[in-house]
């Protein structure tokens, strides 16, 4: 927990003792920088009412679908490494804006000093309260070979539907990545959307998906983006708010 004793402290500014430190451990720079504008995006009166983030954006960390397809360097260590640090220069938990990442979760986490939050679990869990019953996922390849989000939906007795055309999917990724030109791809896959009539849900699975979209769905579908959900989950449990017993914090 944060030591607050060093800090300028008086009746109109001041810590909770129990106000906890957020780590980020970044592996996609546009992902990472979505993700802290999200999570200073709630209002607050003064800067100092936002809570205390330490951010390593490491783009260094071996590319995870690099890994998985072609068997490069395996990168579950280097991001155990990565939290370990942040978790020694005071970070009380650590989260990872990228779903990919969770594909080596079990490995990273279990044995880290402090909770490292899953992203996949606050998605999903968020989009079950909020009353999805029919979900498409939109993702990127390994977590949907994976089926990460299947699997955690599945815990709840809801079957979640991918997006039929990954290669569209994997093109606004790659454009994003890029800062390439999005508006074409965003009206294809809302007219491919337009086409599931049932889908009362979209899964934004993938953080280069959150910039894709950018908050913008046709007609009446709910959007439920990864990068938000984490978000807000952290400032939730920064401030106190206990993490629900469906969270895994670890392994």
């Amino acid at each position: 927990m944060a030591d607050w004793s060093s800090y300028p402290m008086n009746a109109d500014v001041c810590w909770p003792a129990d106000e906890k430190i957020i780590g980020v451990l970044g592996l996609g720079p546009v992902a990472t920088a979505d993700f802290y504008t999200r999570l200073v995006s709630r209002s607050m009166e003064k800067d100092w009412l936002h809570p205390r983030v330490l951010i390593d954006s490491n783009t260094k960390i071996p590319s995870r679908g690099r890994h998985l397809a072609l068997g490069e360097a395996d990168p579950a260590p280097y991001i155990a490494s990565g939290i370990a640090e942040l978790a020694s220069r005071g970070a009380d938990f650590v989260v990872i804006p990228c779903n990919t990442a969770h594909v080596f979760y079990d490995r990273f986490a279990k044995d880290a000093s402090i909770p490292v939050p899953n992203i996949i679990d606050i998605t999903t869990l968020s989009a079950v309260k909020r009353a999805a019953r029919h979900p498409m996922i939109l993702c990127n390849g390994p977590t949907r070979d994976f089926r990460l989000y299947e699997n955690a939906f599945a815990r709840y007795g809801i079957e979640a539907e991918q997006f039929p055309d990954q290669a569209l999917i994997l093109e606004g990724i790659e454009a994003v990545k890029q800062n390439l030109e999005l508006d074409r791809i965003v009206a294809s896959i809302h007219n491919a959307l337009d086409s599931f009539p049932m889908i009362d849900s979209v899964i934004l699975g993938c953080t280069e998906i959150s910039v894709l979209l950018n908050h913008k769905l046709p007609n009446a579908i709910r959007m439920i983006d990864s990068n938000q959900e984490l978000a807000d989950f952290c400032l939730d449990y920064a401030f106190g708010e206990p993490a629900d017993k469906r969270i895994r914090m670890s392994a």
